[in-house]
């Protein structure tokens, strides 16, 4: 079959095939990077004439990551046995999620595929994008709290006590830091099996909190919300949202089902809660902007665009334009962050070297003054 959209008529969704149930327990992963390379690949073919079950026997002997390869396999499959594109990946959801499977089922009916598979690539690149720059903001103060962490317990665990023997007996002459340093240091090194167990219960403890529901409300509502980081998680979940929304309605999904398949993207409760007041507002007959107007958390700008596109029967350009918009604010918001955080880890980490150097070293001082 020359194209997916001339199938059989869609069914219920299946279970994955046998053969990827080995891969998913044992965690394999396909990237975004991996997405990106597969889907660009199927448009580049369909563009010179290749059909598209060709295409996806051709990208299977082409693919490194094996998950994605026994993936195309099971695709490949399904098409030859009369399935549509669409249907056989949404029997892969684990790979694929809803906004790809609605944007290619869209393309497929309204026979644009390959250029809705050309938005999926714009979409997924954005994402990977962001999340590069969002790793490179937090990469350079997390290895200094790693660092920061390390040095600590190496003073405590491994050079302190060096100089135990020194001070005992003397410790009305020492000062208060050095005192408490001693007493942390003969805790650690007698019981540091306890700090080990203490430790991995505080993670375990603290991701249980996270993933029930008051740790989510609480998550999600610091993230929105604390000084600095909430302007910006805003704009991020804004931009998500935004430009989800305004693919899938360019892809001619209707406005119910592309809102239910973007609220399926949003990690953050609040915006979930958005999109579930919009549906109730549009299923009742009302204007999608007015619910928008309603959030708190929207920047003002975003309503106001909003309103003014869907009067005018021009939603999702307004959209993705803002979107593109957010693209940049986004970039130049964490490389201000990022400029923020630098030298308040700087700052941080040499304020408890400089602790703990003081205390170890003053002392000596004041024994060698006190003897002399």
């Amino acid at each position: 079959m020359s194209q997916a959209g001339q199938g059989a008529p869609e069914a219920g969704t299946a279970a994955p095939r046998a053969p990827l149930r080995g891969w998913l327990r044992t965690g394999a992963s396909v990237s975004g990077k991996d997405l990106i390379y597969f889907t660009s690949q199927i448009s580049l073919m369909m563009e010179v004439g290749t059909s598209l079950t060709d295409a996806v026997r051709a990208l299977e002997g082409q693919t490194a990551n094996p998950l994605l390869r026994s993936v195309l396999r099971s695709l490949g499959k399904d098409m030859e046995e009369g399935q549509s594109f669409s249907m056989a990946l949404s029997r892969h959801e684990r790979v694929f999620d809803g906004v790809f499977v609605s944007m290619v089922r869209a393309g497929e009916a309204g026979g644009y595929l390959r250029d809705a598979l050309e938005r999926i690539v714009e979409m997924r690149e954005k994402r990977e994008a962001l999340l590069a720059q969002v790793r490179s903001a937090l990469a350079y103060p997390i290895i200094l709290g790693v660092m920061s962490i390390v040095v600590v317990i190496f003073v405590l665990a491994g050079v302190l006590p060096k100089f135990m023997p020194l001070f005992e007996g003397k410790e009305s002459v020492l000062p208060v830091s050095t005192r408490m340093l001693m007493a942390i240091s003969r805790s650690l090194n007698a019981y540091w099996w306890a700090y080990v167990l203490g430790a991995a219960g505080g993670v375990l403890g603290l991701r249980g909190f996270l993933l029930s529901a008051p740790g989510r409300g609480l998550r999600d509502r610091l993230a929105i919300s604390v000084p600095v980081i909430g302007p910006l998680t805003n704009k991020i979940l804004t931009g998500q949202l935004l430009r989800t929304l305004g693919h899938l309605l360019e892809s001619h999904v209707p406005l119910t089902d592309a809102l239910t398949v973007t609220r399926m993207t949003m990690q953050n409760g609040y915006y979930r809660r958005l999109i579930d007041q919009v549906q109730e507002v549009v299923n009742g007959g009302g204007r999608l902007a007015r619910a928008f107007l309603s959030f708190p958390y929207m920047p003002g700008t975003v309503r106001q665009m909003i309103a003014t596109g869907e009067e005018a029967g021009n939603l999702y350009p307004v959209m993705l334009r803002l979107a593109r918009h957010y693209d940049g604010e986004i970039e130049q918001e964490l490389k201000r962050v990022s400029s923020m955080i630098e030298p308040i880890a700087l700052i941080a980490l040499g304020s408890v070297v400089g602790v703990i150097v003081a205390s170890v070293i003053l002392p000596l001082f004041r024994l060698a003054h006190a003897i002399g």
